[in-house]
């Protein structure tokens, strides 16, 4: 496992991470839970912000923690191996949870309104990216800063699965806990957010249009 680098320009890494979480708890709350407006549009535009705020605290991070040849190769092996973890999930979880396929069913509605040709570019453009510069790039980063390695990135999985609970889904927050740390996991274990971006987007773009879990 591999620290990350240092943050000799951003001042308190952990406390830029923890002043962050309430601005990320209210993009959750806005798009699951409020929903004023388009799904898509709403999490484009909150992720998106989060991401702008997360590279205005680091920079532009992901170029300094340099980007190799294999992290695409890493990222498509890993994205395929969460998506056939998530297989046998919910396979398990329609074996001995009744109302898991209605709660799988709510996922894909939240996501229904937009065209693919929409949904795809936001999601490998923004989303995706997006929810890695912040999640493991900004909040994660400070938290191993903070509290160690493991304990910040379960401290950082854990967060990330809490703001699903906007949502009212009690099978996406095991989702995103299962997926914040498996991506945590190989961000803590590599060093670099290039091929967990990657595998996100691969990921994001199987489960929501290529090959859906419903």
């Amino acid at each position: 496992m591999k620290a990350p680098p240092g943050a000799s320009s951003t001042g308190d890494p952990g406390e830029a991470a923890l002043r962050a979480l309430p601005a990320a708890a209210s993009v959750w709350v806005v798009v699951f839970l409020w929903r004023p407006a388009n799904f898509w549009v709403l999490m484009t535009l909150g992720v998106g912000a989060l991401a702008w705020w997360a590279l205005r605290v680091r920079g532009p991070f992901v170029l300094e923690e340099g980007i190799r040849p294999g992290d695409a190769l890493l990222g498509v092996a890993s994205s395929a191996a969460l998506y056939a973890v998530f297989v046998l999930g919910r396979s398990a979880a329609l074996a001995v949870f009744p109302p898991a396929a209605s709660q799988i069913g709510a996922v894909y509605a939240l996501g229904a309104h937009g065209p693919a040709w929409a949904v795809a570019p936001a999601l490998a453009l923004v989303i995706g990216p997006g929810e890695e510069v912040f999640w493991r790039g900004l909040v994660q980063w400070g938290l191993v800063h903070r509290l160690g390695p493991l304990r910040g990135w379960a401290a950082a999985t854990l967060v990330y699965g809490l703001v699903h609970l906007a949502a009212g889904n009690a099978l996406l927050v095991v989702a995103a806990l299962a997926a914040g740390a498996f991506w945590g996991g190989l961000y803590l274990w590599c060093g670099r957010l290039a091929p967990v971006v990657v595998s996100h987007v691969l990921w994001d773009l199987t489960v929501f249009l290529l090959l859906p879990l419903r």
